[in-house]
């Protein structure tokens, strides 16, 4: 009777350790989530301005050859 007690701690504790393993991942998927969506945001605002630099040396470069 005493094994059987001894097995079913056990089993808990195993199964607490699980839990906690899971509701970690689920805060890291969430964090990558979020790092995920702030890079995309902050990639396109850096190719917009590059864009927008570009444009502009264009134009100087048409404006001083003409």
């Amino acid at each position: 009777m005493k094994n059987s007690n001894s097995i079913d701690m056990a089993s808990f504790i195993l199964q607490m350790l699980s839990l906690d393993l899971l509701f970690k991942d689920f805060n890291n998927s969430d964090l990558m989530d979020e790092l995920r969506q702030q890079d995309e945001k902050y990639l396109k605002t850096i190719i917009n301005q590059n864009e927008k630099i570009l444009n502009i040396l264009k134009e100087r470069g048409d404006e001083s050859g003409r």
